[in-house]
């Protein structure tokens, strides 16, 4: 009996020194854990075209372990008879912080132009071309960023750029109105949208404050009259206002939309203001 209380006992005391072990070298890791090298760039760019000399990336780069640089990697991504396809990847361009970022917040910006959008890119089998007029619409540059730390370490971000091949009508918009429900009432819309390009006159955007749960329409304007017209509705048609009138507005640049979609217990109508953010 006493042989068999002392083999417990040790038992017992091997698992507890294991425990106490197993805490005291993951407790050792944390103080030597390496983190950070994260940044935030700017997420979508309309790259419109013959009207963007110059394409300006803001990358915001938060306190931390010092970064040395980031690397900004490209790939460009479109269509080709239906099918998608994505170029090679290039390093396009790298911008120093320094390890700047070691005592506050800090934000970089650089700027490329066409030639440097499409330098060491092969896409389709070729070169992407020199006259950027005949890039087709939706078509997209990705920037990918990677950190390199001044230990050496190299990050790679999730976070990433979109630059769009866009109409005159794509980018960044306050969209201010009301999106109106049959029993629940209204609610106000007040959030900022990018207008995504799908052709010459055609963008698509976020339907009212859905956007989350992914809602969306095509609107297109005329070029003639500047009205606009809905189609493509997801998860189901958005259908303009018949008594009021949706159009742009070319000395504002903005949009001014009605529109709704029917649910089991009536239409929810949208109407909206869309001002763009310079």
């Amino acid at each position: 009996m006493k042989l068999k209380i002392n083999i417990s006992i040790l038992a017992f005391a091997l698992l507890v020194f294991l425990f106490i072990s197993c805490n005291k070298e993951e407790d050792l890791l944390t103080p030597d854990a390496k983190t950070g090298g994260l940044v935030v760039p700017t997420s979508g760019i309309p790259y419109k075209l013959g009207a963007t000399p110059t394409v300006n990336v803001s990358v915001f780069v938060p306190q931390g372990p010092a970064i040395s640089k980031v690397e900004v990697y490209n790939t460009y991504t479109g269509k080709v008879s239906g099918e998608t396809k994505t170029s090679n990847q290039s390093l396009m361009a790298t911008f120093d912080v320094n390890g700047e970022n070691v005592s506050k917040d800090v934000t970089k910006t650089f700027s490329v132009k066409y030639t440097d959008l499409i330098k060491g890119l092969t896409y389709n089998g070729g070169a992407l071309p020199s006259n950027e007029g005949l890039l087709p619409i939706g078509d997209y540059w990705t920037f990918n960023y990677t950190s390199v730390l001044s230990d050496g370490r190299a990050v790679v971000n999730n976070a990433k750029t979109k630059i769009s091949v866009a109409n005159q009508y794509a980018g960044a918009y306050l969209c201010t109105g009301v999106f109106t429900h049959p029993t629940a009432g209204p609610r106000p819309i007040n959030e900022e949208k990018f207008l995504t390009p799908v052709g010459a006159y055609t963008c698509n955007i976020p339907a009212g404050d859905l956007g989350a749960s992914g809602y969306a329409v095509d609107i297109t304007v005329d070029p003639v009259t500047n009205e606009v017209s809905f189609s493509n509705g997801v998860p189901t048609a958005m259908i303009g206002s018949t008594t009021q009138k949706s159009y742009f507005e070319p000395s504002t640049g903005k949009f001014y939309l009605h529109y709704f979609y029917v649910g089991a217990t009536g239409n929810r109508i949208m109407d909206e203001e869309y001002t763009p953010i310079k």
